[in-house]
């Protein structure tokens, strides 16, 4: 993702980290004016700002809390309207099951913050979060907000207060010894750090659970509503957002071909070329980012040959996808998977 853009956040989502900044005592109007951010968050006069904006704010956040659990506690703030139009729909399926799988179709709705994959491993399922956000101050905070919030409000949808996941895994490194306690107690559950994604691990059949308030009728009108507006932020999306959305969802049959991105867009090549290198970044550039990405994602969490890999990748021989492997990491395919991979859930 170009250095200059995050996409954009919901108002809502920005709300939950101001309603606990006033735990420490810190005033949200001042929060916003310190960032340079509009008081129109605060009544939903303004629906969205800009990601960069809102990963200043957080920043700031952590800064004026000095507390290293500040996203973790943020979490216990989640409420429905957090999560914009995607949470009222998950209020009225039936199902956990039907719930959890509006989030990656229309979370573009809260904000670009992250991807959010559902990933089955035998009788478990990972509910994995991969931050975009690049500031090394702010990822672990989102990160734990993220996963808090996410267990938090489905506990609070199957009215099961006590429900555990059978696993948490988080990116960071351990914390001190002193705030463990405090993951302990949100999450009830076994906590992997340094793992190489962040994911709530359940088991299938948890997914069964009927919700508290289901209303087939009324979740209906919710999801025309969130398509009107999923068409309208893709409409405003900056041409890197939707250059990498596109690319993304293309590589999962093939490499794409740049005429066939331009063509879906509604541009030729030249214009989406002009266009990328205006915002700061290239369509090369794009494509090289979200190749890594893919190839150290399967070299983690799928026994893929590297020659496949390197061959889906658009590499003409392994050779060539082992050089640029090891210029993008330092190590080689083969030396990152035995470094990182993990063995599915359902093996431990």
């Amino acid at each position: 993702m170009s250095t200059s853009d995050l996409g954009t956040a919901s108002a809502n989502a920005i709300r939950q980290y101001l309603r606990a900044a006033q735990d420490y005592h810190i005033d949200p109007t001042l929060a916003l004016k310190a960032t340079g951010l509009p008081a129109g968050i605060l009544d939903n006069s303004v629906a969205r700002v800009r990601g960069r904006d809102f990963q200043t704010l957080i920043r700031w956040l952590i800064e004026q809390s000095n507390d290293p659990l500040f996203g973790l506690k943020s979490a216990q703030y989640v409420q429905p309207g957090s999560y914009s139009l995607v949470g009222y729909m998950a209020m009225n399926a039936r199902t956990a099951r039907e719930a959890l799988h509006l989030t990656p179709e229309y979370e573009a709705i809260v904000g670009d913050m992250g991807i959010t994959r559902i990933e089955k491993h035998g009788p478990h399922i990972a509910m994995r979060w991969i931050c975009q956000y690049d500031d090394p101050v702010v990822r672990p905070h989102m990160i734990d907000n993220v996963l808090g919030s996410w267990l938090i409000f489905a506990r609070w949808l199957a009215d099961l207060p006590e429900r555990k996941p059978e696993r948490v895994q988080f990116e960071s490194p351990t914390p001190a010894a002193e705030h463990l306690l405090a993951y302990q107690e949100v999450f009830q559950a076994p906590l992997e750090f340094g793992a190489p994604r962040n994911a709530l691990i359940i088991h299938e059949s948890v997914l069964d659970t009927p919700l508290r308030q289901p209303d087939p009728t009324l979740l209906r009108t919710l999801e025309q509503q969130a398509a009107t507006v999923m068409a309208e932020i893709r409409q405003r999306h900056p041409i890197v957002m939707q250059t990498r959305s596109l690319l993304r969802n293309l590589m999962e049959e093939s490499l794409p071909r740049r005429e066939k991105v331009a063509e879906q867009l509604g541009l030729n090549e030249r214009t989406l070329q002009r266009r990328l290198q205006e915002a700061g970044t290239g369509y090369q550039q794009l494509l090289d980012d979200l190749r890594r990405e893919t190839a150290t994602d399967w070299l983690c969490h799928s026994q893929m040959p590297i020659s496949d890999m390197a061959s889906r990748l658009g590499f003409s021989e392994a050779r060539s996808f082992h050089r640029r492997f090891k210029a993008w990491t330092g190590m080689t395919p083969g030396e990152y998977r035995q470094r990182h991979s993990e063995p599915s859930p359902s093996d431990q």
